[in-house]
């Protein structure tokens, strides 16, 4: 009997033992391990209807890293109406639907900041300009529109973002997409007379991507240099970062590079182009280390030739990163160097 009494208690012993112990473990394995999403960030790029063989190929070989494509389409006239570009290549379109890439048609003012100024200003030119652009999205039956509206004078600002305000509510009546191109800068309202013409914190709040042309800070008729700075390019990601909100902001990125030598205006060059020239000319491609640019230098003197490559992207990319910004777009599609979307992958896939 007692040996039978002890027996009792060592079994309840262990028994309420293994139950606490069960019962812990339970509480700490059922609690949920968070694991944080990996952001994700859009790559877009324009496609012009020059170089149709190029554009198509790169889009080819690459469109699994491809979000969005916004194929050069349309110009405004002065009535607000549109005219087409010269017939642009379809097929790019149609693969890019039946992939569920977004197609969103760029339309420009060929840099006639004028030309956009009596639009907006005038009730009958707007309403006009925007049943176009609204018919454009539907019949088209793509995803949405995209304004480049360049050149435009300081004195716009107020008319423009009313502007992007009334056409961005049609457009989302339609379940359609507003993308806006705007001029880089660092400040606001900007130093130039076109920057200062775009309110980035209204466009901002109603249009679904603000696309940033973060290149030019050498242009083509300036002095040689860079063409887009890594500090500049990181001044304009904290600004749009502030005004813009994150997921709508897009870094656009240049693919050509300048050259300047026996050019007045300078003339666009790939980095291809300029790797031949080199050899020529027995002269050696290096590395700016401010700017991260590529440049080769002919003559005794400044370096006249720039070039945007992968090399430099990697450090715009990791910008775009840094800031929390929504992605990228090229300009422009087809002239790219490989090694981009090697960077692509690796940087924000």
């Amino acid at each position: 009997m007692r040996h039978l009494i002890y027996s009792t208690i060592i079994f309840l012993f262990f028994s309420s033992f293994l139950t606490f112990s069960t019962s812990g473990f339970s509480a700490r394995a059922t609690k949920q391990i968070r694991i944080p999403e990996k952001k994700t960030y859009s790559v877009a790029a324009w496609a012009p209807y020059w170089d149709k063989r190029k554009i198509f190929n790169s889009f080819n070989k690459n469109k699994r890293l491809i979000n969005e494509i916004s194929p050069y389409w349309y110009y405004v006239l002065s009535n607000g109406k549109l005219r087409p570009t010269s017939k642009f290549d379809l097929r790019i379109v149609r693969k890019a639907k039946k992939l569920g890439i977004k197609v969103i048609p760029m339309i420009s003012n060929g840099y006639n900041g004028p030309l956009i100024s009596r639009i907006i200003r005038s009730r009958t030119l707007r309403r006009r300009h925007i049943r176009q652009l609204i018919r454009v999205a539907v019949k088209r039956k793509v995803d949405g529109v995209e304004i480049d509206y360049e050149g435009m004078n300081a004195k716009d600002r107020k008319k423009f973002s009313f502007f992007v305000k009334s056409l961005a509510q049609n457009l989302h009546k339609k379940k359609k997409i507003l993308s806006v191109t705007v001029h880089a800068k660092t400040y606001e309202p900007g130093k130039s007379q076109q920057s200062k013409a775009q309110d980035w914190r209204v466009i901002g709040r109603y249009a679904d991507r603000v696309r940033i042309m973060a290149y030019d800070y050498h242009w083509k008729t300036s002095a040689p240099g860079p063409i887009a700075p890594v500090r500049w390019v990181k001044r304009i990601a904290k600004l749009a970062s502030k005004k813009i909100p994150k997921s709508k902001a897009i870094i656009g990125i240049g693919t050509y590079g300048y050259n300047w030598y026996g050019n007045k205006r300078a003339k666009a060059i790939t980095l291809a182009q300029a790797k031949v020239l080199a050899r020529r000319r027995k002269k050696r491609i290096r590395r700016d280390p401010k700017s991260k640019e590529l440049y080769l230098r002919l003559k005794p003197g400044r370096a006249g030739i720039w070039i945007q490559d992968s090399g430099s992207l990697k450090y715009k990319l990791r910008i775009v990163k840094k800031y929390g910004l929504g992605g990228i777009c090229f300009w422009r599609l087809g002239n790219e160097e490989r090694k981009y979307w090697t960077v692509v992958k690796r940087e924000l896939r």
